[in-house]
């Protein structure tokens, strides 16, 4: 009876185990403020209504491309109409998923590692999910709210492929009803669950290697509900092959390579040598790609020529896992980004467990290397919890300032050179007018965005980075130190406003002067004031004048 009772409380125990690791290691992050995109989020949660429509329409209510994402926005929906603007407790929503992906990851690596009869099974799986737990590239998927798709498709992602290892080695028929179920619902979160059809085609294979039957009754299923993804998809955004910031679908095969690279990278440099990568990648893409393609193609030849099929599905796994992340890249000199690193870790940290596992190597020399990847993977998270946290705090900063401003219900106010981002962690883009709206409801403005931002860091949040000068036609903002702080598109008429940004580095989107010149109706407009220019200087929101 006593055993009986361990079993029954073990696995409680691990989750909550797991949770108070993510507490402790992310505890900071309950007290961030909202930032860029979660005004987004929060605004799209209280104007969408309850309907059918939500599932024949992007993510925004509309048909005009975007993402698909009909169960995000009802998960958003519910927890706004329980949260409203408690941002504590949607980061706590976001670490009991977190928690809870590790805890679904322990049992999955238990089923892969049973396939090799792997020693002590249990205790590399509580490695791989303690290592998910506390990977540094977790951190901004974990930290901003509006990275919530991540860990809710993967979530779902993991359990749809732990009901079918359970049906492949157990055989029981409801497993893969399950499996097929959760594949549906990752879907409606976020389309790079798309991979999962593949990543089973390829767990097909490894079992065929291993002379057991491939269940082609079955499999098939995945990809029909795949294509009629496909087709609704379509159907809902009128864009049947679209992705972040492109509504079109291109092959542009180098850049996808070179990608994958930057990708497996920051898996193994906690992105610490992102920039020194990028800086490679756009100088010397060919000769990376061929460096890749070789290294690549070598270590899955060992692989084969060895018979050693778990860790070659596992590897391969991860890589079909990185495919939708691979046009979008990644920010070349921050950790932005880094979310789309969620998802393919589970195979990343399966692969890498499973290699130390395996290797020659005197177990208490595995301990020490364990503690001490653990220890320098802690110090990073931390290090990013801080960034997040200073850029929460510069968000509540901003959004506190306009309160000082002697602006007027209703004024329309045109915003250039806002914080995009501190280090990598977003601040505010094209969402003040949410917050406003939010926060200052009787005395919100009309925002009009120009797309040109400055990026800060932690230690000149509250400096002034552009120094601002009238010219005979607009304006003229030049970095006070020569650094390259401002970004975003070279040139540009937006709102009736022209700009250019002048010694523009194409190698990372930035620039140290912006040049604004108005049209003869917007200059009309600043000069009676019916439009102001509303400005960032010194961790404050400013009238220009």
């Amino acid at each position: 009876m006593m055993e009986i009772a361990k079993r029954k409380f073990y696995h409680p125990l691990v989750w909550l185990i797991f949770l108070v690791v993510a507490l402790l290691a992310y505890h900071k992050s309950l007290g961030n403020y909202f930032v860029s995109d979660d005004w987004h989020w929060l605004s799209l949660a209280r104007d969408t209504s309850w309907s059918w429509h939500i599932f024949w329409s992007n993510y925004e209510g509309t048909n005009l491309g975007g993402s698909y994402n009909p169960l995000l926005i009802s998960i958003w929906k519910l927890f706004f109409n329980i949260f409203q603007l408690k941002y504590s407790a949607y980061h706590l929503v976001s670490l009991i998923l977190h928690a809870s992906n590790a805890f679904v990851l322990y049992l999955l690596a238990k089923k892969i590692f049973t396939l090799t009869k792997l020693a002590s099974k249990e205790f590399w799986s509580i490695v791989a999910a303690s290592l998910f737990l506390l990977w540094p590239v977790q951190v901004e998927a974990v930290t901003w709210i509006s990275a919530w798709p991540h860990p809710w498709v993967t979530i779902l992602y993991l359990l749809s492929l732990l009901f079918y290892f359970s049906w492949r080695q157990q055989g029981r028929r409801k497993h893969i009803y399950v499996s097929l179920i959760f594949f549906v619902l990752a879907l409606l979160i976020k389309e790079v669950a798309i991979s999962l059809p593949f990543v089973i085609l390829l767990w097909e294979a490894y079992f065929h290697s291993t002379r057991d039957r491939i269940k082609t009754k079955t499999l098939p299923i995945y990809f029909i509900i795949l294509a009629l993804f496909i087709f609704i998809r379509y159907q809902a955004t009128a864009v049947l092959f679209g992705y972040y910031g492109r509504s079109s679908f291109g092959w542009p095969i180098k850049e996808w390579i070179g990608n994958i690279g930057g990708l497996l990278n920051d898996f193994l440099s906690a992105g610490y040598f992102r920039e020194m990568y990028f800086k490679g990648w756009y100088h010397y893409l060919d000769s990376l790609v061929i460096v890749i393609t070789v290294a690549l193609g070598i270590y899955f030849y060992y692989l084969l020529a060895k018979k050693k099929f778990l860790q070659f599905t596992i590897f391969f796994s991860l890589l079909l896992s990185m495919v939708p992340a691979l046009p979008l890249g990644l920010s070349r000199t921050t950790f932005e980004g880094e979310r789309y690193l969620y998802l393919p870790s589970i195979f990343f940290i399966l692969w890498f467990v499973y290699i130390l596992a395996k290797i020659r190597l005197a177990q208490k020399f595995k301990y020490i290397l364990l503690v001490v990847l653990l220890l320098s993977n802690l110090v990073t998270v931390c290090y990013k919890n801080n960034i997040w946290r200073a850029a929460a705090d510069l968000s509540n900063q901003i959004v506190s300032s306009f309160d000082r401003l002697d602006s007027p219900a209703g004024q329309k106010l045109m915003t250039v050179a806002l914080p995009d981002n501190l280090s990598g962690a977003q601040v505010f883009r094209n969402n003040l007018q949410q917050a406003l709206e939010f926060t200052y409801p009787d005395k919100a403005p009309r925002i009009l965005s120009l797309p040109v931002y400055q990026r800060f860091t932690m230690f000149n949040i509250n400096d002034r980075l552009l120094n601002w000068q009238s010219k005979d036609v607009g304006w003229l903002a030049e970095s006070q130190s020569g650094d390259f702080v401002v970004t975003g598109i070279t040139s540009i008429e937006v709102e009736n406003m022209y700009f250019e940004l002048w010694n523009y580095n194409y190698q990372n989107y930035t620039s140290n002067i912006i040049r604004l010149i108005p049209n003869e109706i917007l200059a009309e407009q600043l000069n009676s004031q019916d439009i102001n220019l509303l400005i960032f200087d010194r961790g404050l929101l400013k009238l220009f004048k």
